[in-house]
């Protein structure tokens, strides 16, 4: 069981259709190059359907090992089994890098959306095809980093195929949209003859989110792939900074984003630790489920990186295989829903179904008021919410700033206040924080204060029936 530390970063791979994301991460990943048809790729998806389309459909996470020197940690023989690739890469590494593969088509952008803000990347790398230009999802995903404040780098790929007029006005939009008034970043050009000390000096400086280094790559020919993997290997870890983060020596909590039945095992979850540690034989309370109520269960092993480990802590990813606290007690995957968490039961967690946030409206076809409901995302909850009261306006429009008291259509879910939202629904998009919970006893007064009128007015009304006969 492995228990020493490992420095990690965590970069989310974004960008248009096509523009060879999932290519570049298994180009990256397994040291190879591409055939041209799609062969590095085919490394990276998990589903079937994703091999025969060549479209990500979901979040592919890899990892990239570099030894003490920062030199690429390469197994010796690829293998299929990521269980006994990962470990290999991990038992020769002193620091990881975790590629998270997201969606680039605009049919699956709520993928992308939970990646981006669930799994709390230190980076993004925008993958943009130099044959194809800045399109429409390059600006939108671009748009979704700057709201959440992630620093991101941007890949020009396919540049052994882009024509040279085409690709000469690539690099000339990207430096535009860099230096426009909604960004205002300093663009830093590399090719295949920029200096190793230069890319370090640049890459030590990501985590300021004032730079936005531009690569140009060859997945097929591997131009540029030396200079984009020294970058790689360099980028500080931002947990230390990241407010989405509390600290090692706080409450235990992690997030749920994925739940499995382990034949041998029994429940597994994967998730971010957000807060705290947490160790072997550790007892926490999984929930809120439907009820609203938490149930005691215990951590019977951890695995980071495929790896086992004794301890997890703030900021990494994990699965942990998890078994009921009290005895005859059953844990199954029918116990789970999306939006659920870990944590310590030191904290007496309340869920909420309604609060309040402060947000601002990107885009909105047209106005929206009282009763509106679309999509949120918060952390790992992705459930549908209204709109209760509008605070400054009558109706909300593209560019308004405003408080709004939303509440959860479906379930209750454990919210801080601070935490970043995002809210979609088609192409309408909404980015702000929580500001503040409203607990179900508040919610009991505030119906007792608006009865009391109401039995007011019916008294009136009697007493003036009266009079009148």
């Amino acid at each position: 069981m492995q228990d020493k530390r490992l420095e990690h970063s965590k970069l989310a791979i974004i960008g248009n259709v096509d523009s060879g994301k999932s290519t570049l991460v298994g180009v990256l990943t397994k040291g190879i190059l591409d055939d041209g048809r799609g062969g590095a790729r085919e490394r990276v998806f998990n589903y079937k359907h994703e091999k025969e389309n060549g479209r990500t459909s979901s979040v592919a996470q890899e990892i990239m090992g570099f030894d003490e020197n920062l030199k690429q940690v390469v197994p010796e023989r690829f293998n299929q089994n990521k269980n006994k690739y990962w470990s290999l890469v991990v038992e020769k590494s002193s620091k990881i890098v975790t590629f998270l593969d997201l969606c680039g088509h605009e049919k699956y952008l709520k993928t992308t959306i939970f990646g981006l803000v669930a799994m709390i990347p230190d980076y993004s790398l925008i993958i943009v095809g130099a044959n194809m230009g800045v399109s429409k999802m390059t600006r939108e995903h671009l748009g979704v980093s700057l709201f959440l404040k992630i620093p991101f780098a941007i890949v020009l790929t396919k540049i052994d195929i882009a024509p040279q007029n085409v690709y000469n006005e690539t690099i000339e939009n990207i430096k535009a949209l860099i230096r426009s008034p909604a960004i205002k970043r300093t663009a830093v050009l590399f090719d295949e003859k920029s200096g190793m000390d230069e890319i370090d000096k640049w890459a030590a400086l990501m985590h300021g989110n004032n730079v936005v280094p531009i690569f140009q790559v060859s997945s097929v020919t591997g131009n540029g792939l030396s200079q984009l993997t020294r970058f790689v290997s360099r980028v500080p870890n931002r947990d230390d900074i990241n407010k989405a983060y509390q600290s090692v020596n706080d409450p235990f909590q992690f997030d749920i984003q994925e739940n499995f039945n382990v034949p041998g095992v029994g429940v597994v979850v994967s998730g971010i630790v957000r807060s705290g540690k947490a160790g072997l034989n550790q007892h926490t309370l999984l929930g809120p489920d439907k009820g609203k109520t938490f149930k005691p269960v215990t951590i019977k092993s951890i695995h980071i990186n495929r790896v086992a480990v004794e301890s997890a802590q703030v900021g990494e990813f994990a699965c942990f295989a998890l078994k009921p606290s009290k005895a005859g007690e059953k844990l199954d995957r029918a116990d789970f829903r999306k939006g659920m968490i870990l944590i310590d039961p030191a904290v007496k967690p309340e869920p909420v179904i309604e609060f309040e946030a402060n947000i601002h409206i990107l885009h909105h076809p047209t106005t929206m008021s009282h009763g509106y409901q679309a999509v949120m995302h918060c952390g790992v909850i992705r459930q549908a919410v209204e709109m209760k009261k509008i605070f400054q306006h009558e109706v909300l429009r593209t560019g308004d700033v405003d408080t709004v008291r939303l509440r959860f259509l479906y379930a209750a879910e454990y919210l801080k206040t601070e935490q970043i939202l995002v809210i979609r629904e088609g192409r309408t998009k909404i980015f702000g924080y929580i500001s503040k919970l409203i607990t179900d006893k508040q919610l009991e007064e505030e119906k007792k204060v608006q009865v009391i009128p109401i039995q007011q007015q019916q008294q009136q009304q009697q007493q003036q029936q009266q009079q009148q006969i």
